[in-house]
């Protein structure tokens, strides 16, 4: 049942949803997104500098993202003794592993050298949202939790 409910988590989550958006709207409208950006000038100094987005955003939510499941040192002990525990935990689980996961191809890409290709940026930029919408998920968690224990403590 368990791993049941991690695949649910992984498959049915927003940026998963974002990525087979994306996928859909690069298959549909690729020719067409790729003419047009081929007509733009893109920044060179830019290039260089654009992994530290999906990197930053990474980096915070691999620090910040144990505020999910250890908010503090009081209601910690709460939070886990709570039978449902195993749920925040298997999303917890899930957003690091996808916080991984989704940084990969962003560096490949910026590696190879490939966002100077419409290809390339569309594949990046695709994954940088998705690290993104993981990010604002662990924050909205980490207020979700808050608010829970606070009530639980009153």
């Amino acid at each position: 049942m368990k791993t049941l409910y991690y695949l649910r988590v992984f498959f049915f989550s927003y940026e998963f949803v974002f990525l087979i958006f994306s996928a859909a709207i690069y298959i549909l409208f690729g020719e067409f997104l790729e003419k047009h950006f081929l007509e733009v000038s893109i920044n060179q100094d830019a290039l260089k500098w654009a992994m530290l987005f999906p990197v930053s955003i990474s980096g915070w939510t691999l620090k910040d993202g144990i505020g999910v499941i250890f908010p503090d040192d009081k209601t910690s002990k709460i939070l886990h003794e709570w039978p449902d525990f195993w749920r925040l935990k298997a999303h917890f689980n899930i957003g690091i592993m996808n916080s991984i996961i989704y940084l990969l191809p962003c560096m490949a890409v910026w590696f190879i050298d490939g966002l100077s290709k419409f290809d390339g940026a569309w594949f990046f930029f695709m994954f940088a949202v998705a690290v993104s919408i993981n990010a604002f998920s662990f924050y909205t968690a980490k207020i979700g939790v808050r608010s829970a224990l606070i009530r639980a403590n009153e």
